[in-house]
């Protein structure tokens, strides 16, 4: 499933993002590698995510989002 489809308070372990290596690079440098747990914090279907990840707190788009692909815990 993709992280866009977990509700705000769940979390989720990064498996794969689907993009391209400007995507992937972006997204490695906000501490989204497989296998790093993700905690969605904040989440509707028109505006940004907020999410704890690896002791920060990013946003990212729905977008973007929709490209990583996770398991619920």
């Amino acid at each position: 499933m993709s992280l866009s489809e977990i509700e705000p308070g769940k979390s989720a372990v990064v498996e794969s993002i689907l993009g391209g290596k400007k995507l992937r690079q972006k997204l490695v440098n906000l501490g989204m590698i497989p296998g790093a747990i993700v905690q969605v914090v904040r989440a509707n279907r028109m505006g940004p995510m907020v999410l704890y990840v690896q002791g920060s707190q990013i946003m990212i788009g729905q977008g973007m989002a929709k490209r990583i692909y996770v398991k619920q815990n």
